[in-house]
């Protein structure tokens, strides 16, 4: 996988159906513990809730699903919550939503149509960021060279980097795997071959 998202910061919905409020939260998770002490966390904060549901997604490849209707009848909470995190194109997240009981049935149809909004809703409410997989370099450059080295980085807006300044100039950058050869040769001919490309490693950011 060469792309995903990521939430960055936690989202959270309400959705009022029929008296029946559905709290949705959308959140983060590295792994399978962190997803059940966040499902424990709520269910203690709402201890009177009829219902806490959940589903969550981990891994970026072949990830490890697992869902919750907590009560409600099959099918109508927990597939709906992992619908939406599958069709979101978000990894490693989990998404709860509690129920208050109103006192009116919903039917069905009317739970997966609440649980889907408020689970979509929490993600649209959430911060997010796209990350894929990139290539950390350091370039040893001329004092001469760096303006023009720093114009190539800055008109890049998918490149961050850092400065250090020495008997040279060491500069420190992550940019996209698919246009780090394009970079790299683009530096040296600005350079005329005096700056040297160190790669350090590629990973996902």
């Amino acid at each position: 996988m060469n792309s995903s998202i990521k939430i960055t910061r936690t989202g959270s919905s309400e959705v009022i159906i029929k008296k029946s409020r559905f709290l949705g939260t959308a959140a983060y998770v590295d792994n399978e513990e962190e997803a059940r002490n966040m499902v424990a966390e709520v269910r203690k904060q709402h201890y009177d809730a009829r219902h806490v549901c959940y589903a969550y997604s981990i891994g970026d490849e072949n990830p490890s699903l697992k869902f919750s209707d907590d009560g409600e009848p099959g099918g109508t909470a927990g597939k709906p919550i992992l619908s939406v995190i599958q069709g979101s194109g978000i990894s490693n997240v989990i998404i709860i939503v509690v129920r208050y009981f109103g006192g009116v049935l919903l039917g069905t149809g009317g739970l997966v149509r609440a649980y889907s909004q408020a689970a979509a809703e929490a993600v649209e409410a959430a911060e997010k960021k796209t990350i894929c997989m990139s290539c950390l370099y350091d370039v040893t450059l001329e004092y001469g060279d760096f303006d023009k080295v720093k114009y190539l980085l800055d008109m890049n807006e998918k490149v961050s980097y850092e400065v250090n300044y020495t008997d040279k100039v060491i500069v420190s950058f992550s940019v996209p795997e698919e246009s780090a050869e394009e970079l790299i040769k683009q530096i040296s001919e600005k350079t005329a071959g005096r700056s040297t490309a160190k790669w350090i490693e590629t990973k996902m950011l």
